[in-house]
């Protein structure tokens, strides 16, 4: 027989057992409202039996550990559909301040400028004399092209404030990675796979840092040698030899009780905007900006990135440039026509063109083509025209050349009244500028530019209505904003011409040139133009609402798929606490039973 002081021991350990399985279950409820917590279970085991010849005798209980019940690979899902959930949020939040910028409705935005603007023409050209009806161009002029420049300015600064937000959510990046690698070196001292001793409370913290990092930056996490305890679920025990987590897919910035830092540095442009780096051992950092494309990071890069050295362009960055576009297209479509026009002198901003680079290979949209040059007199009769001929190799030296060369423009045989005879172009490398001037500004006679399909009056911005290069600082010309009555609306300075007018509020049905690049264009409409963008924002913003709706979803269904395995329930917990209650009473009822035995043995022997 085992002996009573045996079966005293059996009962202890069964005694020991419920009162740690009391335990856990109290702390279990502690922590049920902790929402990384996983509940803990007593993995208990019986103990070796003692052999005897006819039978074995049971010793009671072994208490193995206390198993945190995880399933990591539901928790990884978890993770992924959280980081998703993040990134779309993000996502819509700041395209939905960008829309805004856009409102096409009720009257409002550029759209409805852009009406008022054409209409202001349009009632130009019934009294092209009357300083009122000019007035409200110029109003209206002023108030389009603010209203541009301003929606440009608010997207710069939505562009920088996500690059901002960006710092933020990398500094948050590098504290928890930094924390989690010192969780991995704690782990490795307080945990024994061989005893399945484990730092439950350490572990939890753990999935709660990977959990808020995957949202942050998305995360791939390694851990190799993942092992499972089939005694008490599959996949729920997860002891790790060696652990990794890298983002960007490839850059391990946790390895082991290893960290390695996020870098940001600044573009070296105007924007000043962020660029990611990771750091290695060496502290080398090598840019991994393009690389970051999940969670709440790389929802921010693939909004601000401006495409600088060939990186992906951000959708905030796609419309600004597609708003430069519009009002690039616009200032010179604009331009050609107003520099028909006559006036006393024709003259450009500073340009950046060397005299004897071919004009086609410039930074402005000029095409092969030709223009010509109009001299009228002050009845506004036509006097004398030449005609300029652009093609792949034509310098501006040319341009000059061919203005002032003595021809025959009237073929009359009078080498005397012919353009050259009357005005005379310059352009000098240091100065920059264009000018067409009288020869005898005495004679009072005008000059005005008819492009031909070179876009030379419209690229070079000569005897311009519209300043400015794009949206960025499109402005109606100065001298028309301080004087509106100095507008020209038509081709030759007399009563009853109002042609330029009527050219300016047929621009709204024509055709004209948005260049992308300097060799990739569209060809449409001004007002369709913009509602292309306007639509290309709404569009995307719309998307990314619906995205972000159904990723909401995913993650509440995986997230209770989670909760499932691993949140307390406070009933199954009481039911626990009450079956662990009554093993105990049970087992402390065998010990007073044995004691009772004992205590009679020793009344015999008395």
């Amino acid at each position: 027989m085992g002996g009573i002081l045996s079966s005293l021991n059996t009962s202890y350990t069964g005694l020991q057992a419920h009162q740690l399985m009391v335990d856990v279950t109290g702390n279990n409820i502690s922590n049920a409202s902790v929402e990384f917590y996983s509940r803990q279970r007593v993995l208990v085991r019986p103990e070796k039996p003692l052999y005897f010849q006819d039978y074995n005798l049971g010793r009671g209980v072994s208490v193995e550990t206390i198993q945190r019940i995880h399933d990591e690979f539901v928790f990884n899902r978890y993770r992924k559909a959280a980081e998703e959930a993040q990134y779309y949020d993000t996502h819509f939040t700041t395209l939905r301040e960008a829309s805004a910028f856009f409102p096409e409705v009720d009257g409002v935005g550029i759209y409805n400028d852009l009406e008022e603007y054409f209409n202001s023409w349009k009632d130009l050209a019934k009294n092209s004399t009357d300083p009122a009806q000019k007035q409200v161009l110029s109003k209206n002029s002023q108030v389009l092209s603010t209203n541009i420049k301003d929606t440009r300015a608010r997207l710069v600064r939505l562009q920088q404030k996500a690059s901002e937000e960006l710092e933020v959510t990398i500094n948050e990046v590098n504290r928890i990675a930094k924390e989690i690698a010192h969780i991995n070196g704690k782990l490795k001292e307080m945990e024994d796979q061989r005893e399945l001793k484990q730092a439950n409370e350490l572990r939890d913290r753990r999935d709660e840092l990977e959990y808020n990092l995957q949202t942050l930056v998305g995360a791939n996490v390694f851990k190799n040698h993942l092992d499972s305890n089939a005694s008490i679920h599959p996949k729920l025990a997860d002891f790790d030899d060696e652990y990794v987590l890298n983002i960007g897919f490839g850059f391990n910035i946790v390895d082991g009780a290893m960290y390695h830092p996020i870098v940001l540095k600044k573009d070296d442009n105007h924007l000043n905007l962020n660029r990611v780096y990771f750091q290695g051992d060496d502290f080398k950092t090598v840019e991994i900006t393009d690389k970051i494309v999940q969670g709440k990071a790389g929802s921010l890069i693939s909004l601000y990135n401006s495409g600088a050295d060939g990186t992906r362009v951000g959708k905030i960055q796609d419309y600004i440039n597609h708003l430069d576009i519009f009002a690039k297209g616009f200032i010179e479509a604009t331009n050609s026509i107003y520099s028909q026009s006559a006036a006393t002198q024709i003259r450009s901003d500073k340009l950046d063109v060397w005299s004897l680079n071919a004009l086609v290979d410039s930074n402005y949209n000029i095409k092969e083509g030709s223009f010509d040059i109009v001299v009228y007199s002050t009845q506004g009769e036509e006097i004398a025209r030449k005609t300029i001929t652009i093609d792949r190799i034509t310098t501006m030296h040319d341009v000059v050349k061919a203005i002032n060369e003595n021809t025959d423009d009237n073929n009359d045989n009078n080498a005397l009244n012919d353009v050259d005879d009357y005005f005379r172009a310059y352009y000098d490398n240091g100065t920059k500028e264009f000018n067409i001037l009288s020869k005898n500004p005495s004679q009072g006679l005008y000059v005005a530019i008819q492009d031909n399909g070179s876009n030379f009056t419209g690229a070079f911005g000569l005897n311009k209505f519209f300043n400015g290069e794009d949206a960025h600082d499109i402005a109606l010309n100065q001298e028309y904003a301080k004087d509106a009555t100095l507008i020209r609306p038509w081709l030759t300075p007399v009563n009853g011409n109002f042609d330029v007018a009527n050219m300016m509020q047929q621009l709204q049905y024509d055709d004209v040139d948005f260049y992308v690049n300097k060799y990739e264009k569209k060809q449409m409409r001004i007002p369709e133009y913009f509602q292309f963008l306007a639509g290309r924002v709404a569009n995307q913003t719309e998307a990314a609402q619906r995205t972000k709706e159904t990723k909401d979803s995913v993650l509440s269904a995986v997230k209770k798929e989670h909760l499932a395995i691993s949140q307390v329930s406070l009933d199954e917990e009481m039911v626990n606490l009450i079956k662990f209650q009554g093993g105990y009473a049970a087992n402390a009822k065998v010990i007073t039973t044995i004691d009772r035995m004992i205590e009679t043995l020793l009344g015999i022997k008395q």
